[in-house]
């Protein structure tokens, strides 16, 4: 691998916006990171003269099939983090998801409607072209896109993901780094382009979030391993 001027600025770029994610994770203000970072990523796609196809936000050429391919990642994520994931990083951490910041959504529809939607703006769309299309892309500039490239691009930023959700505790770290991985294969298996990984996220939450608006969302859990 050559260190070119272009890879020295590509690893800055990677760290300065890793730590200012993981820093106002850490200190429960994740909002600023992610405003943050935007700024970084503005600036510099302007000061390369790119525009956001660039991070992986090319147009598919197929809207329907994209949407649908989201919705069935989105289902198997959710399930998968139910079944496995949320349980595991629970037990692992001794600690529990705290699903109390959402409690104003319980049984009530508008406020459901409202968290909807700046779901699928500021998490949804904005979380996935930073953590997949900015980081990964850049990360990709840096490591290659081969086997073993792609697999510490996609535990990399699986990591910075987890680690700047630090606000949700220890297993929410853990469980969010590892729903990282899994966003982080399916913007690969797609061609680094990021739009079925922003609607699988869209979908994951919003299957999510209504399982809290039905108060079901330890439904699935004890079905499955609660019984007798």
């Amino acid at each position: 691998m050559i260190i070119s001027s272009s890879n020295i600025i590509s690893i800055l770029l990677i760290l300065a916006t890793s730590a200012l994610l993981i820093i106002t994770g850490l200190k429960k203000r994740p909002g600023i990171g992610i405003l943050g970072s935007i700024i970084i990523i503005s600036i510099t796609l302007w000061l390369r003269g790119q525009n956001l196809n660039a991070i992986g936000f090319s147009l598919p050429e197929n809207w329907g099939a994209t949407i649908l391919l989201g919705l069935i990642y989105g289902c198997v994520l959710y399930l998968l983090s139910t079944v496995f994931i949320d349980p595991f990083s629970e037990k692992l951490t001794k600690t529990s998801h705290d699903y109390s910041s959402f409690s104003s959504i319980r049984g009530n529809w508008k406020a459901y409607i409202q968290t909807l939607v700046m779901v699928w703006i500021f998490v949804a769309t904005i979380e996935e072209g930073l953590y997949r299309g900015f980081l990964m892309t850049e990360v990709s500039n840096i490591v290659g896109a081969d086997l073993y490239g792609t697999i510490f691009n996609i535990i990399f930023t699986s990591i910075v993901f987890g680690l700047s959700h630090a606000y949700q505790n220890r297993c929410g770290i853990l469980s969010t780094a590892s729903i990282g991985i899994l966003f982080g294969c399916i913007f690969v298996i797609c061609g680094f382009n990021v739009w079925v990984a922003i609607f699988a996220h869209g979908f994951l939450d919003t299957i999510a979030l209504g399982s809290i608006f039905l108060g079901k969302e330890n439904y699935i859990h004890q079905k499955i391993w609660n019984r007798g």
